[in-house]
């Protein structure tokens, strides 16, 4: 085996789907391996997309990969293995309102991912190794460089292409539009905490998906065993509110503009 290999981490997202399809065009050095970890919560449109990347990885002698360390919205729920923590908003008794911290990219993530590396470095579990055996190509744009971070392990070294090229997210999606591929959607959890307002919205679009996270949302205030893990209420939704009541309209829906939003004569500092 020829060291070191090139490992692209592929969430079948906006970035990553960029990265796999620049190395496909040959802008970008091949990877050997693509690594997607399913959570087993991911929008349908995410399984979609893979589908749709799979023969053109075939093509380009891509061998993807995919792992998993379970289900986590059943693994949450049920309890029946080591609890990783969401980042869920919590309202506290006294009203005041926190975020607990994350854990659950690390575990249904980071660590497969890794595992799957160790595994293709030709390393057991524990060996400790200082030659470069890997380069985990990342999908993280320049606009985002603020979450580059450093690898685990020193026989890994981590590659942001994006970043040194300075392609932002809006980058991504032109190039995918400019090169007639299909847009890739976001990668994220159904129920995840991050969303934004426009991202809880298209959610709500696909009405089997938004039901399950307005399920989820429920259960996180009356299953017994998940009230007994916060202190407070916990919700999906940054407001601290049930999600199935949010409003979700824009503020040009609600009649909300700044002064931006108006038509500006081009006269101010003249």
């Amino acid at each position: 085996m020829a060291y070191p290999l090139r490992v692209l981490s592929l969430g079948a997202g906006v970035q990553s789907t960029t990265l796999l399809l620049m190395m496909i065009r040959g802008e970008i050095p091949k990877a050997d391996h693509a690594i997607f970890a399913d959570t087993g919560w991911e929008p349908q449109a995410v399984y979609d997309h893979l589908e749709y990347l799979k023969p053109m990885m075939v093509d380009a002698g891509i061998k993807l990969h995919i792992v998993s360390k379970g289900n986590i919205r059943e693994d949450f729920v049920s309890g029946v293995t080591r609890f990783a923590s969401m980042p869920l908003h919590i309202k506290n008794k006294d009203g005041k309102k926190g975020m607990i911290r994350r854990q659950c990219t690390a575990e249904y993530k980071i660590k497969p991912i890794n595992k799957k590396q160790r595994e293709l470095a030709g390393l057991k579990s524990g060996q400790r190794c200082k030659e470069h055996r890997i380069t985990t190509v990342i999908g993280i744009s320049y606009d985002e460089s603020q979450r580059m971070r450093d690898p685990a392990f020193p026989w890994i070294q981590n590659e942001y292409a994006l970043v040194d090229r300075k392609i932002t997210r809006q980058d991504c999606l032109d190039w995918n539009a400019k090169h007639g591929y299909k847009k890739p959607p976001r990668s994220a959890c159904i129920g995840c905490p991050f969303k934004s307002q426009e991202e809880w919205r298209l959610l709500k679009t696909t009405p089997v998906e938004w039901a399950d996270a307005v399920d989820f949302d429920s259960g996180l205030r009356t299953n017994e065993r998940l009230l007994a893990r916060f202190n407070g209420k916990a919700y999906l939704h940054s407001s601290a509110k049930p999600l199935g009541e949010v409003d979700l309209r824009s503020d040009s829906e609600l009649g909300i503009f700044s002064l931006f939003d108006q038509e500006c004569a081009g006269m101010c500092g003249v």
